[in-house]
């Protein structure tokens, strides 16, 4: 699957949730909401996300805009020659704390989706909230 259907696919999330989730040595789980019409796509997404990377866990960035609350999050991976980049997300303050304290104790966490079976998230081995020049 092309990186850039992998973004328009992803491009519809409509929120976060921090969950204590865990498997395999992740704990909490970084889970993220879609519309039930995309859910099939989503999944479809984050399975060849997984095929691709064959364990080898992702780096997210969850990158401060210019504006207060809006966010932009790449899924970092050496087998592709790009982040799958989610663009201009509103994720609340509280949100970010919860999430920053979470990397700040342990930087891997699992990556989800509502509606998807854990089975299909995605294991991050380095979760970061930072600055990203363009």
């Amino acid at each position: 699957m092309d990186r850039l259907i992998m973004e328009s696919v992803l491009s519809d999330v409509s929120g976060f949730n921090l969950t204590k989730d865990s498997t395999e040595g992740y704990v909490g789980a970084l889970v993220m909401g879609f519309s039930e019409d995309r859910v099939a796509q989503v999944s479809h997404v984050f399975s060849e996300l997984k095929n691709m990377v064959q364990g080898d866990g992702i780096q997210l960035l969850i990158c401060k805009t210019m504006l207060d609350g809006i966010y932009d999050l790449e899924i970092c991976t050496a087998v592709l020659d790009e982040p799958v980049r989610i663009s201009n997300k509103a994720i609340p303050k509280e949100m970010i704390h919860v999430i920053e304290s979470h990397a700040a104790n342990d930087p891997k966490i699992l990556l989800g989706a509502a509606g998807l079976s854990q089975e299909h998230w995605l294991g991050v081995s380095s979760l970061e909230i930072k600055s990203c020049d363009r």
